[in-house]
């Protein structure tokens, strides 16, 4: 990878394509973590281009230097280079991470909230158009099959699309805490708190617990169920329910109590009510 200009520009020789010398198949201005730009895939199939321009919004991890983006190819239509058809995992190279670097820092000064939110859409807006894989429904699929730092990336993805959506949270949470990593499972869940959903406080109680706060943990389980959520016995909540089973046998007994006490009071004091003359 190299820069030429503003934009950030990779190259390649043969690899599953068998692309000749030098092929540009990446190109792109970063915005934050996201490059937005387009990748040349070679695909395979009867009615398919064999090779095809997708525009695409790639995300990179700073942390190890991993770039990844998704597709969904026309039906019939594969491509040996995406995993599944769908992910595409670009990782790091001799001397790609300084190009990747210089590309942010070129872009941060330039971008503006406005333009930015301009193109991301732009490109968003072609990749629906193709059909885009979500990447919450995805990322879902990935971490019931216990395949947790591949469902962390689909859920960076859509939060880095939409800060705000509560499943992506939740499942970036539940991922950073099968890859034992609390501290940043805790900083997701607790970012995601003024979103009002159960399932966030119900995560969040199970990474407090993870970090050994069982007070914590106690108060976000009941704004878990303040908020409607009950025990139901869902697979993808069975690890949490049985980690919290003290917490929420505890908090259902004060919980009866409360609602008896309740009933109680409201009652009318007896011998109470109009007496016949």
């Amino acid at each position: 990878m190299r820069m030429q200009g503003d934009r950030l520009v990779g190259f390649t020789t043969g690899g599953p394509c068998g692309f000749e010398p030098d092929t540009e198949v990446l190109s792109g201005e970063f915005q934050d973590n996201v490059l937005v730009g387009q990748v040349l895939l070679c695909q395979t199939g009867p009615h398919c281009e064999p090779r095809v321009n997708q525009p695409v919004l790639v995300v990179f991890n700073p942390e190890d230097g991993v770039m990844t983006a998704l597709f969904r190819l026309k039906d019939g239509c594969h491509s040996p280079v995406l995993k599944n058809d769908a992910l595409l995992l670009l990782k790091p190279v001799a001397g790609a991470g300084d190009a990747v670097e210089a590309a942010r820092r070129a872009a941060a000064p330039a971008a503006t909230a406005e333009s930015a939110g301009s193109s991301a859409a732009q490109v968003a807006a072609g990749l629906g158009k193709q059909g885009e894989v979500s990447p919450v429904e995805e990322g879902q699929r990935q971490l019931l099959a216990g395949n947790a730092a591949v469902a962390q990336r689909h859920f960076e993805l859509a939060l880095s699309r939409d800060a705000r959506n509560a499943a992506a949270v939740v499942g970036l949470g539940a991922s950073q805490l099968a890859l034992n990593d609390v501290a940043r499972a805790v900083k997701t869940l607790e970012a995601g708190k003024g979103l009002g959903r159960a399932d966030v406080h119900l995560w969040l109680a199970y990474a407090y617990l993870r970090e050994g706060s069982r007070a914590r943990a106690r108060d976000s389980l009941r704004r878990a169920y303040d908020l409607g959520w009950t025990p139901s016995g869902r697979a993808s909540e069975a690890a949490v329910e049985q980690a919290l089973r003290e917490e929420i046998k505890d908090l259902e007994a004060l919980m009866q109590q409360q609602r008896s006490r309740k009933r109680i009071l409201g009652r009318p004091p007896a011998g109470a009510g109009n007496t016949t003359p």
